[in-house]
Parts: structure tokens; sequence; C-alpha cells
């Protein structure tokens, strides 16, 4: 029985993998309120419904006996999320009947990204992954006297984003990786087969043609006037 019960239940693994899936939701709710150039198919309207609706029904239903965590703001937060995220799907579809080529798992630019920063910060979505986060943790900081619930939800999506934009970069750098892999071994393979040809068509040495043995012609023809020429020989 123990051992049964042992093996059904979920490794550490497992639950790694499901939990690095389940923080996407929360941070959606933040990058469609900050960005606005999500991807297409990640705006997915039955996404959208579940993860706000919901977060809307969690805080209904928090709403009694807890009146002090002042729950209507993050209702408030949460259509505006909603439809924040229903008008990018229009204009991503939009785009989409415009030819305009933009990737349709895009997770979205930062609004922080500005032009003056120092290369080293702009480079690999560093302010994506790390200044987007902090910002919006620090904002649902200062608004902790105000509502407390919306203040916990920002925080805690913050730290669901800071996570979701570092697996998503970690899944690309792979990509990358593997490619640049594939490249040095088509590199290598290409290098082979040309040593290959070369030495398959290089020129083979003849063999030598030897000694002659025996008389020419031109030499017997003499021989054979002379003899003719002078019976003695005979």
């Amino acid at each position: 029985m123990n051992q049964q019960s042992s093996s059904s239940s979920p490794s550490f693994i497992q639950i790694y993998a499901l939990m690095q899936w389940l923080i996407k939701f929360p941070a959606l709710t933040l990058m469609v309120m900050t960005r606005r150039d999500i991807g297409y198919r990640l705006l997915n309207p039955l996404i959208l419904i579940a993860v706000f609706g919901l977060l809307a029904v969690v805080t209904i239903l928090s709403i009694p006996g807890n009146e002090s965590a002042n729950q209507a703001p993050l209702l408030v937060f949460a259509l505006i999320g909603f439809l924040s995220g229903i008008a990018q799907r229009i204009r991503r579809w939009r785009d989409v009947g415009r030819g305009v080529n933009h990737h349709t798992y895009y997770i979205g630019s930062s609004p922080l990204d500005f032009h003056w920063l120092p290369s080293f910060i702009r480079r690999n979505r560093r302010v994506a992954r790390y200044i987007d986060p902090i910002v919006c943790a620090g904002i649902g900081l200062t608004l902790f006297p105000y509502s407390p619930a919306l203040a916990a939800w920002l925080v805690f999506a913050a730290f669901c984003l800071r996570g979701f934009e570092d697996q998503v970069f970690q899944r690309e750098r792979n990509r990358d990786l593997d490619l640049a892999d594939s490249i040095h071994i088509s590199e290598e393979q290409s290098r082979v087969l040309e040593q290959y040809e070369q030495a398959r068509n290089a020129p083979q040495h003849q063999n030598s043609p030897g000694i002659p043995t025996g008389l020419g012609d031109d030499i017997q023809k003499k021989i054979h006037s002379q003899k003719h020429s002078n019976p003695s020989m005979n």
C-alpha cells in the first residue's frame, strides 16, 4: 500500500514543471497592463477569461468578513486587464491582416526599456527580466495601505513575471545554442566531405612503362634489308 501511494505521488521534477507552467498566468495579468506588443496567440481569449475571471471570483468570495483588504481595486484591475488583453488581441489580428511580421508568442517589450539606458542594461532583456518585476512589486508595496488585496496580488504577480521572463530567456538561449551547434556540426561535416572528395578525385600514379625488350620494327626492317643486300650474312 505504501509503495503504491509513493509511486502515484508526483515527483519534485513534476511539481517544478507544473509550477513553471502555472506562473505564466499571474504574470500575464501584469504583462497585458504594461506591455502593448504581446503576441497574438499568447492573448488567447479563453486564457484571458479563465485568468481574470478566476481572479475576480476569488476576490468576490474573499470580500465577506475581510472588508479591510479593500478588494474593489483588485476587481477593477481584473476588469481593465481583461479588456486590455482583448484589445491587444484585436490589434494583433489587424496587424496579421496588414502583413505585419510579429511573433505570435512574443511576451512583449518593457515600457521601461528606454533608448538612453546603457547598452549592457538593455541587452538580453535585462530591463524586462529584472526592472519590470521590481517596479511592479514596488508599486504593490506602495499601494498596500490603500488596498492590501491589490498590493498582495501585484507583488505575487511580480515574482511570477520574474520567473516567467527567466524561463522564456533560458528556453530561447538554449534554442540559439542548439542552432549554433548545428551550424558548427554542418561546417565540420562539409569540411570532411570536401576532404573526401579531394582524395577521391586526386590523379592516380600511372604504372612505369618498364624497359622494352626485343627489337623495334625499324631495326628489324634495317636488318632484313641488309641480309638481302649482303648474301654472305646468310
